[in-house]
């Protein structure tokens, strides 16, 4: 092979490298901006709830149709509600402190923005940093237990058919300092959603959509 030939060919080898180059940079730059955009977005909107004992399925479905209801409009943002539970202590040869571990990492890096707990719960984990102080959100507000939880108790919310023995719990909202929170535009998103579900209970003012069953209730008492 001639000199000529051999610079020709370095010159289509470099080419191809170039146009590879570009073409990687290019799919890294589409893949981070589908991860900072909508990337984590599955449509549904989760709540934690975690207790020692267990729920009944009938407060599971009632927790889950009052948590949709306040949920705000689709419009707004808002979707059905997932409701996931962890139960102390594991039965059936479970592993609690695995459990522990799972709950703990759902609040750090997970999609558990809103939990409903008991203090037992809430004393196991003996992490205060992972929440959002609710004394400042909601000041003057008896409902509020300390600086990070807010009481049911009382509630129009947790006045709905199904409800009547479920024991006494505590929403806490993570941390808006969070890392898991601040990963991208759709988990900041679905923050604010969950944090304006929290204000509609705090507030009793479920969206006009959903005729809550114990806002119905509380307001035929009155």
């Amino acid at each position: 092979m001639g000199e000529p030939d051999k610079k020709e060919s370095r010159v289509v080898h470099k080419r191809r490298l170039g146009i590879f180059v570009v073409a990687l940079i290019v799919v890294v730059l589409l893949a981070l901006a589908y991860f900072f955009s909508e990337g984590t977005d599955d449509g549904k909107l989760t709540v934690v709830a975690a207790v020692r004992g267990y729920l009944s399925v009938e407060q599971k479905d009632a927790l889950t149709m009052q948590l949709t209801g306040y949920a705000p409009d689709i419009e707004e943002g808002g979707a059905p509600v997932t409701l996931v539970t962890y139960e102390f202590p594991a039965t059936g040869g479970g592993d609690t402190a695995k459990m522990l571990g799972e709950l703990s990492g759902a609040l750090s890096e997970g999609d558990a923005d809103l939990v409903l707990l008991d203090s037992y719960v809430y004393d196991l984990l003996g992490n205060d940093t992972l929440f959002e102080d609710l004394s400042a959100r909601y000041p003057d507000d008896p409902a509020v237990v300390g600086r990070y939880r807010y009481a049911i108790s009382g509630k129009p919310f947790a006045n709905a058919e199904g409800l009547e023995e479920l024991p006494t719990l505590y929403f806490v909202l993570r941390s808006a300092e969070s890392s898991a929170v601040n990963r991208n535009a759709q988990t900041l998103d679905d923050y604010d959603v969950r944090r304006h579900l929290l204000d509609n209970v705090a507030n009793s003012t479920p969206p006009s959509s959903y005729a809550a069953q114990g806002l119905v209730g509380s307001d035929e008492e009155a």
